[in-house]
């Protein structure tokens, strides 16, 4: 949920002149992302952070990114202050400044095939660039997901789920909370033996279309590095994949784009066997954990646009389960 802003139009216009000696003429709030995000002049973008947000956090997100630009990376372009700094604090919120980047963003799997290979190219180039990288990132060790502890909290989470159940899709929602609990308890007996052999590197932490700045139907800019993280690579693969293939839609990956995908970002990016094997497994696994658009539309039953998104998640659930097998067949092919 986006906080209250703590700026006003006016508070905006002293503080910007201030901070960066730049006269504020319009000032337009953004809806977009978790962040209160303003408009300035048409020219630059201010973000205030929500408030858990250190400056420590933001600064991580300014270096990643002034790396990446200094490999080409098409990335937003920070603005210091005149004190020579990135990022600053008012009323205990943490507050930067970047050029403002004028395109236009695509829909979830509404992109041409030329586009979810372009994805998978700059994708593969940011892992690349990130390797050199010489700050450190938060490291998302993911083998507690297959764990049979987490599972089974995840199983009494759904079970909950499906008690509180109420409303127009009551049905609908306790249904997939029984497939979901019946996959989770088959989880428990699958062999994971060779998790610690998957490469886990530096990545974009959240790398999806929704993320992208389009310009005459090319990616202009890629945005919002603040999960920057070190995490199994192919987790992030597979499921930028799944946000931008116009043919992976309503819970279905289409196999043969997720392997030209994955050649593309390999390009860039070497994978062993087991990263090919788990890839589909990791999504699968933790996909099941998950109880997004779930819990938030019982606790507010006018969220049903969150409450869509967990549905398409669990036919993306029934999929993976299915074919998981045969998916890392055809990628070690």
């Amino acid at each position: 949920m986006i906080e209250k802003s703590v700026f006003t139009n006016e508070s905006i216009k002293s503080i910007v002149k201030k901070e960066y000696n730049i006269e504020v003429d319009s000032a337009v709030k953004l809806n977009r992302g978790s962040a209160n995000i303003y408009l300035l002049n048409n020219e630059y973008i201010l973000k205030e952070f929500q408030s858990k947000y250190t400056e420590e956090e933001a600064l991580k997100e300014i270096n990643v990114i002034n790396h990446l630009r200094k490999d080409n990376i098409p990335v937003p372009e920070y603005i210091s202050t005149i004190n020579d700094k990135y990022c600053f604090s008012y009323k205990d919120r943490t507050v930067i400044m970047q050029k403002y980047v004028d395109g236009y963003t695509k829909d979830m799997n509404g992109a041409t095939y030329d586009q979810m290979i372009e994805s998978a190219a700059y994708l593969g180039k940011i892992v690349a660039s990130l390797q050199t990288l010489d700050i450190d990132l938060p490291n998302n060790n993911v083998s507690s997901w297959f764990k049979a502890d987490k599972i089974q909290k995840s199983i009494d989470k759904h079970k909950e789920l499906y008690d509180k159940a109420i409303g127009k899709y009551k049905d609908k929602i306790q249904k997939d909370m029984l497939d979901k609990i019946e996959m989770l308890e088959s989880m428990k007996t699958k062999n994971f033996n060779n998790l610690d052999k998957i490469t886990y590197m530096k990545t974009h932490g959240d790398y999806n279309v929704l993320q992208f700045i389009y310009e005459k139907e090319k990616i202009k800019c890629i945005i919002d590095f603040a999960a920057a993280s070190i995490m199994p690579i192919v987790w992030e693969v597979i499921r930028s994949f799944s946000y931008i293939d116009s043919k992976s839609k309503d819970g279905n990956l289409d196999i043969n784009n997720l392997k030209d995908y994955v050649k593309e970002f390999m390009k860039y990016v070497p994978l062993n066997e087991y990263d090919l094997e788990y890839m589909p497994y990791l999504y699968l696994i933790q996909t099941l954990n998950s109880d997004y658009g779930y819990k938030q539309y019982i606790e507010d039953n006018t969220k049903e646009e969150l409450l869509e998104f967990g549905l398409d998640r669990t036919n993306l659930c029934r999929f993976l389960y299915e074919n998981a097998n045969n998916i890392s067949l055809i990628l070690k092919k």
